[in-house]
């Protein structure tokens, strides 16, 4: 704390400013107290951003989700005034130093008082995202260590799952060091970027050190996106807990709710909070309420001037004298659910020595992981083998970490080179979702929030602009003559496909947030996925929110919801829509169709053979609806009546694509393309390819199948479709991270490649 200065406000609404508590970048934070006697940490943005309309709709988004986010382990909302001439926000005053001052001061935590922090900080995450929003700045300045637990403070670059961010020319919002990859590189962050920063909050506790470094900017966000962490003296299990986290893939990362059930099995509201911290922090503490009550706060100061947050719960049990929680077991199963809540004391864990001093000439950003005598299965493993139970790594897990089992032969190569670029677009960079089509026009989303189109023949500048869309991950729509894209919030906005003017702005208000464009009709219906929250009637505080999917009236103004089943919530549900029917590969594996004019009752349901948790969309040919897992199946979109079904034996298909009369599927074991008669299954070719990217979809047309590289600066491949003959690789020899190519094509036009930030149209030859 410090004295206020001479021209620190008399009054922040209700609240008397008493001492300065710090100071960031949107403003400054003052201890304040109201008439009740009541202490309060009050944040104010400073003058010359409050007239700045940007900073002003940063900071109301900041009130509205400290609102609606409620528990234990975050800083309570008393009051806020994000319209006034001042704007400010009041949370109740929590005792105690932010982790980075308190690693600063007195050292890395000990492995116990680590392992609570991340049971803690992971239920934070679980308040924040049952809210519907994702924190996306989780860093050591953002953690307070209370002696009753840890708390996360500030949500100044919040978002809400739509996917849309407010940001700065030229600004990156956030922490470097601490960011995810998806964040470095400018793509959409969901929650599962708040997991990958919670690994690296753990990993500067435990050690003192962020786990990515770089002596720039530029050579930092390369080494999230693209290095390995350096764990150099984190301990088992903290280790694999991290790395768990750390992982580049999002879909490849726990919940926080399995990294807090690792963290602390018996539950982190049953912890012994008493004793979490080391002894010096605790110190700290002390001395900081000591300050407080030396403090001259005025009449009725005394013992109720701190409010330390929401009181710690108690199960009203305890654990039986001399019973130790090994959060190592737990570690195993980060996908299961949490044992019945216990006390639980964590076990010593033996510091580890310090690390050798690194040579004169070490390479600063080369760090890697700490080498270990004995060989350890892969992060999807870990994962594999915990959802199934398994508790000991033997053989069986130990084959599944090298490479697939291959038929015979070796990859062929192409037959010719790629052909030259018509034109090249290089802009903002894109959002990943692929082109949709509009006449002689392609129309594309970047991430800034920008929907351009260009022209087919020339595309190297946008014929027009329209900025103030969202960043959802899914390609415009062509609905009754309009281009339909979501804005922010539970806004469908619709503009003029020749001249991006907007024709409609629609908001279905404030208790939805819409993040996916699944689909259209013709007669002005849309079909979107999003969030729905309740809220008491009345409340401006914490709300529930439920996974929906809607039917909407684009005219009327009007939507039916579409329900969702308890096994698909969360799930990317890639439908297709065709024939009134909402088409999707459920959450066990059936292929399900929906109606869409109604209440969404199941029209039918078809079990498929599954071999992995992959998902992939299905594609409508005709009458027919193709899917693929371990087998490729063909329904009637009507009656879903199975007409034929293929067997993958190896290692099942991963994507389906269908033209002229043809289905195409990619296969893991080996990698390759595979084509079938549409009418009947028969197997007319198979085409075996270099490695894969298996999780994104293959384009057919205008005669060629186009599948994209396992590595992004491999680029992508096109494949005769009539004789499955490997025709080109076109790559432009760039690594962009988890930014992989976006293929499309239509009718006459070339195919259009989307990689990151630039736009190539190819020639395709013609069958």
């Amino acid at each position: 704390m410090e004295p206020l200065r001479p021209t620190d406000p008399e009054h922040l609404g209700p609240y008397r400013p008493v001492a300065r508590l710090g100071a960031g970048g949107m403003g400054e934070v003052f201890l304040a107290r109201d008439d009740q006697q009541r202490t309060v940490a009050v944040k104010v943005i400073r003058p010359e951003l409050a007239a700045n309309r940007d900073f002003r709709i940063r900071f109301r988004r900041e009130v509205d989700a400290a609102r609606a986010v409620s528990g234990r382990y975050t800083a309570t909302v008393v009051d806020a005034d994000p319209d006034g001439p001042v704007p400010w926000l009041a949370t109740a005053h929590i005792l105690g130093p932010t982790l980075a001052d308190a690693v600063e001061e007195h050292g890395p935590l000990p492995p116990k008082s680590v392992l609570a922090l991340g049971a803690g900080l992971a239920e934070a995450l679980i308040a924040v995202h049952s809210a519907g929003l994702v924190h996306r700045d989780l860093k050591p300045s953002n953690v307070l260590l209370s002696a009753e637990g840890p708390r996360v403070i500030d949500f100044g670059i919040v978002r809400a799952t739509d996917g849309y961010e407010l940001t700065l020319s030229g600004v990156l919002l956030g922490s470097p060091r601490y960011m995810c990859p998806e964040h470095a590189t400018g793509d959409p962050m969901g929650p599962e970027g708040d997991v990958f920063c919670l690994g690296s909050v753990l990993a500067f506790a435990a050690t003192g050190n962020a786990p990515f470094d770089g002596s720039s900017a530029a050579t930092l966000l390369y080494q999230v996106v693209h290095g390995t962490p350096d764990l150099t003296g984190v301990p088992d299990p903290l280790d694999t807990i991290i790395e768990l986290c750390l992982d580049k893939s999002p879909t490849a990362r726990p919940t926080p709710d399995r990294v807090s059930a690792a963290c602390a099995p018996g539950g982190a509201d049953a912890l012994d909070w008493e004793g979490w911290l080391p002894k010096p922090v605790a110190a700290q503490i002390s001395r900081q309420a000591a300050d407080l009550m030396d403090l001259d706060l005025g009449p009725g100061s005394g013992a109720d001037v701190v409010e330390r947050g929401p009181a710690r719960a108690t199960t009203g049990r305890t654990a039986a004298a001399g019973v130790r929680t090994d959060p190592r077991v737990a570690v195993q199963q980060l996908v299961t659910e949490r044992p019945s809540p216990s006390r639980v004391v964590f076990p010593e864990v033996p510091t580890p020595s310090p690390p050798p001093e690194k040579a004169p000439d070490a390479d600063p950003v080369t760090h890697r992981s700490r080498r270990r005598s004995r060989p350890r299965p892969s992060r999807r493993t870990v994962l594999a083998a915990a959802a199934l139970g398994a508790v000991t790594l033997g053989s069986g897990v130990a084959a599944l970490l090298g490479e697939p089992e291959e038929r015979t032969g070796s990859a062929p190569k192409p037959a010719g080179p790629a052909p030259k670029p018509l034109w090249v677009y290089q802009g903002a960079a894109l959002v990943k979702a692929p082109a949709a089509f509009y006449k002689d026009t392609a129309l594309l989303k970047s991430q800034s929030g920008t929907l351009f189109s260009l022209g087919l023949a020339d595309g190297t500048r946008p014929r027009w602009t329209y900025r103030g869309i969202s960043q959802s991950p899914t390609p415009p729509l062509l609905v009754s003559g309009d281009v339909v894209a979501l804005g922010t919030g539970a806004t469908v906005l619709g503009v003029d496909p020749a001249t991006g003017v907007e024709r409609f702005s629609l908001d279905f208000g404030e208790d939805f947030r819409f993040d996916t464009l699944l689909g259209g009709f013709s007669d002005q219906r849309v079909t979107i996925s999003g969030l729905r929250f309740s809220r008491p009637d009345g409340s401006q505080g914490s709300a529930t929110s439920t996974n929906v999917v809607l039917n909407t009236d684009l005219r009327a103004r009007r939507a039916n919801v579409i329900p969702i089943s308890e096994e698909d919530i969360g799930l990317d549900l890639k439908p297709v829509i065709a024939a009134s029917r909402f088409v999707y590969m459920d959450g066990l594996h059936r292929l399900t169709a929906r109606g869409t004019a109604s209440r969404g009752n199941v029209l039918w349901r078809r079990p498929m053979n599954s071999d992995s948790d992959a998902r992939s969309a299905p594609v409508v040919l005709g009458a027919t609806v193709f899917a693929v897992d371990s087998e490729l199946i063909a329904v009637d979109v009507e009656s879903g009546a199975v007409r034929w079904r293929v067997k993958e034996e190896k290692g099942g298909f991963a994507s389906v694509a269908a033209a002229a009369g043809t289905v195409y599927c990619t296969t893991r074991n080996p990698h390759g393309v595979q084509a079938f008669d549409a009418a009947d299954g028969t197997r007319r070719w198979f085409r075996r390819t270099p490695r894969l990217d298996l999780g994104n979809a293959l384009v057919a047309g205008g005669g060629s199948v186009f599948v994209t590289a396992a590595r992004n600066k491999d680029g992508f491949y096109a494949i005769d479709a009539q004789q499955g003959e490997l025709l080109w690789n076109f790559t432009d020899g760039q690594d962009t991270g988890i930014n992989d190519w976006q293929l499309a094509c239509a009718g006459d036009g070339p195919l259009i490649a989307q990689h990151f930030n630039k736009v190539y149209a190819l020639p395709i030859p013609r069958a």
